[in-house]
């Protein structure tokens, strides 16, 4: 848990977020690659959207609801636009034991997309 954070707004480890990647962000398999994840020019923060937040397990809602959010943002979701998927747990665990550094991961208090 984050300090000072409402529980609500932290997003628990065995939840997943989606980001909007460029589908060579992905490897052969589907699977998201490094580079999904890195940050973009100008990003002071890793913008992704928390899945569970429209539905607890079904992946197909959550995918629905991601697209929907983006779209309402301004995205323009081209047909070849991926989501890649990572799971906030085992992100935090790998950053911490491989680079020493704790990942957050938390949903920003957005009225326009509360899974932000």
């Amino acid at each position: 848990m984050v300090p000072g954070l409402p529980a609500s707004r932290q997003i628990p480890p065995g939840d997943s977020v989606a980001r909007h990647s460029r589908p060579r962000a992905l490897l052969s398999d589907g699977s998201p690659a490094r580079a999904a994840f890195m940050l973009r020019p100008g990003e002071e923060y890793l913008s992704a959207n928390w899945l569970e937040y429209f539905h607890q397990s079904d992946r197909t809602v959550q995918i629905a609801g991601v697209r929907r959010a983006l779209v309402g943002k301004g995205f323009q979701l081209r047909r070849n636009a991926r989501l890649a998927v990572l799971n906030a747990g085992t992100a935090a665990a790998a950053g911490h034991s491989a680079l020493g550094i704790t990942l957050r991961f938390v949903a920003l208090d957005e009225t326009t997309d509360p899974s932000h």
